[in-house]
């Protein structure tokens, strides 16, 4: 059955790299599609300030997320996915394809998020004061939703 896998956590947490070994095991059935990607290609760089630019990439994520799973690729939604609202939306999107919802919470200390998101490229940093930030404000999903996610899919499980 096509599914999708909502990734949940905080930026540096290990989101991207789960994504890429997850479509890595079933590379033809199987896509990422990534909010970050998406900035990039939509503004030439990881824009979050205008709530016209986030517009567009929730636009261009829905849409390229509806037709991958209309078309029987299953899909990982590869964002921080931190609020409750973006995640219904996504699961709505594969409950209308007929795809099974999977959450995944991705679990890493905000101290060793921070310390990732320093290492990376000077333009692909959010910085320690917004994980810190979006930390606090995050809506974790409840047991419910994530709780089948450890057994399932190539064995990707909330990491700590």
């Amino acid at each position: 059955m096509t599914q999708l896998l909502i990734l949940v956590g905080l930026p540096g947490s290990g989101k991207s790299t789960l994504a890429a070994q997850w479509v890595d095991a079933d590379p033809a059935r199987r896509a990422r599609v990534s909010r970050d990607d998406l900035r990039m290609m939509l503004h030439g760089r990881l824009a979050w300030g205008q709530r016209w630019q986030e517009d567009q990439v929730t636009v261009a994520q829905h849409a390229a997320i509806a037709a991958l799973l209309g078309d029987g690729i299953s899909v990982v939604a590869d964002a921080t996915n931190l609020r409750r609202r973006h995640r219904e939306a996504l699961a709505e999107i594969a409950r209308a394809a007929g795809a099974r919802v999977v959450v995944q919470v991705v679990d890493t200390p905000v101290a060793e998020c921070i310390i990732r998101d320093a290492a990376r490229p000077p333009g692909r940093r959010v910085g320690a004061d917004v994980i810190r930030r979006l930390a606090a404000a995050a809506q974790w999903p409840v047991s419910e939703q994530a709780s089948a996610v450890a057994a399932q899919d190539g064995g990707l499980g909330r990491e700590g």
